[in-house]
């Protein structure tokens, strides 16, 4: 059975990806192919992309899953949504204005579907339709190592489909409600009016807001965020102050409500203020669920659960054992998602294949990487020793891209559309933050060979398949700082991929390499793209931004370019 999974544009990211048999052979985001960061456009191209990836047309499909619900079938989830709005609407003006003015389109929605596919082909297939955080909580759970065990399924996000998030059991192939919450609530949507409040833009720059987070003092703003949230009630998470901003985070409304909140402080300190108030919310709560649930495994997906610092404050809690991060937890995941869930219905919960890699996207071959250096006219070379050529480049200091094979699976470069450098100077952090126009205070982080990862993070172990995918943090040994310096962050944490050899082989070579030359079993892996693009898809993108950045040297699939000025 074939089952085209899509995420069509009701939120940013939108996606394609294919089912085959239960395996997720193809996944592709539209940004990689319009070059437009979080492109919210129809995925036309990023579905003809999985399709030829699959070597299929559109009349092999078998199914269609859209994620999100048309606005005919989200009534169920406004409805809880406007009654919260109306509660607190009693004792605040905006509020009212807000309920009124929807109401219209509250009623409406009911009879409007969603637009009919752009593509006679899909028109015609058997096409489902999968609530937002149903989709997230599927690619959480059918793509975890957990379905031989009851499992807790947490979705988080900003909002979507009138939530916020979700909680679910997994327990033999299948998903079991436990319940959803409406994004007046979303701790999510607070986290991104203070990213535009810090001069960021929200759902793209939150990565930044934690970087800061770790210079600065999480007081008073703390305790004045707290003074307006029922801790202990998820259902009515907030008071009207900050409803305000979950309905507005970036308008005037919700923005002049953060300004109060946050008026005085630094911007490290506002950081850190959203930051801790963040964890302490989610991380009681989820302790809460896992006792209610009785389960110690979590599966997780949503755009919170990008907040690795988040991820590895619920690993460290006594009530869970392991973690999995849907490596797409973003909305560019729903597709995949929504095409998980379609293939348990319709197989009467045959549980989708756990995949351990995620090199899913569009391949650089040699045939590929030669046409586009030709047409470049670079020289190059092509070495039986790349690895070691390569590692040797790094231990005097160079800075290489890598752009070789499949493209990774989601917003984390995993080594074949990534940059390394050397960890052991502090001060490639610098000069790699000037080349590719990014901020200074952000960190760099880690690949590590796995058979050296517990000397490096104690707090690691082979179970954390999470690491593989760089969805956590870990406290870092002493040996860390000696020796990989410029990969751990100010509060001595570090974001590694664990790295297998069976994963990318020709990326394992040259960690083996450099370990070999450095005693080093570590570099630097950071995303090949250049400030506010998306990562490089293609050999001629891997090129231009080679250039832009000036590297030291670039591996496009079997072929080494150095520098030549």
């Amino acid at each position: 059975m074939i089952v085209l999974g899509i995420n069509d544009g009701r939120h940013h990211n939108t996606s394609a990806a294919l089912f085959r048999d239960g395996e997720l052979v193809a996944s592709a985001e539209e940004e990689r192919f319009s070059r437009i960061k979080m492109d919210n456009a129809y995925p036309h191209q990023a579905i003809d992309e999985v399709l030829r990836l699959a070597n299929i047309s559109l009349g092999d499909v078998d199914a269609v899953a859209l994620a999100n619900l048309p606005r005919n079938e989200q009534t169920p989830y406004s409805d809880v949504f406007f009654k919260q709005v109306y509660k607190l609407s009693k004792t605040d003006k905006n509020l009212r204005k807000y309920f009124w003015k929807h109401q219209f389109d509250r009623f409406t929605r009911r009879f409007r579907g969603r637009e009919k596919a752009q593509n006679d082909v899909l028109a015609q297939k058997p096409t489902y339709t999968v609530e937002h955080h149903l989709a997230h909580a599927a690619s959480a759970y059918y793509l975890s190592p957990f379905k031989n065990e009851k499992v807790g399924v947490i979705t988080l996000d900003g909002a979507g489909d009138f939530s916020w998030g979700s909680v679910w059991v997994g327990e033999q192939g299948k998903l079991t409600k436990v319940a959803h919450f409406p994004h007046i609530y979303s701790i999510g949507l607070i986290y991104s009016a203070i990213t535009v409040y810090l001069g960021f833009k929200a759902t793209r720059h939150e990565g930044k807001v934690l970087g800061l987070a770790a210079f600065g003092n999480p007081e008073p703003l703390l305790t004045r965020l707290l003074e307006h949230t029922n801790v202990d009630n998820w259902n009515e998470l907030f008071t009207s102050k900050l409803a305000n901003v979950t309905l507005g985070f970036n308008n005037p409304t919700g923005q002049a409500v953060i300004a109060e909140l946050c008026a005085g402080l630094c911007k490290e300190d506002i950081a850190a203020g959203v930051q801790s108030f963040t964890e302490l919310l989610i991380c009681n709560w989820v302790k809460q669920q896992a006792k209610e649930l009785n389960v110690d495994s979590l599966a997780l997906a949503g755009g919170v659960f990008a907040n690795v610092k988040l991820n590895q404050r619920i690993l460290d809690l006594p009530e869970v054992s392991n973690i999995y991060i849907h490596p797409n937890m973003g909305d560019g995941g729903l597709a995949s998602g929504a095409a998980c869930e379609v293939y348990s219905q319709l197989n009467n919960g045959l549980a989708p294949v756990f995949k351990q890699q995620v090199y899913l996207g569009t391949e650089i071959t040699k045939e590929s990487a030669l046409d586009a250096l030709n047409l470049a006219g670079l020289s190059y070379s092509e070495p039986n020793d790349l690895a070691k050529q390569v590692a040797k480049l790094l231990a005097d200091g160079k800075v290489v891209a890598r752009a070789d094979g499949k493209m990774e699976y989601g917003p984390r470069s995993l080594g074949n559309r990534s940059v390394m450098a050397s960890c052991s100077d502090p001060k490639i952090n610098q000069w790699l933050n000037k080349q590719f126009a990014r901020t200074e205070f952000m960190p760099f982080a880690p690949v590590i060979m796995q058979s050296h990862a517990k000397r490096f993070f104690p707090d690691w172990n082979d179970s954390h398949i999470a690491a593989r995918f760089m969805t956590i943090t870990y406290n870092a040994s002493e040996l860390a700082k000696q020796q990989i310096p410029a990969a751990v962050h100010v509060d001595n944490t570090a974001r590694p991929q664990v790295l297998r050899q069976e994963d990318s082989p020709g990326y394992y070579d040259v960690l083996f390499e450099y370990e070999k030359l450095t005693g080093i079993p570590s570099v630097i892996n950071t995303s090949f793209n250049m400030h506010e693009e998306p990562i490089v898809r293609t050999a001629g993108e891997a090129i231009i931004a080679f250039q832009q950045a000036n590297l030291d040297a670039l591996i496009l699939g079997p072929y080494l370019v150095l520098k030549t000025s």
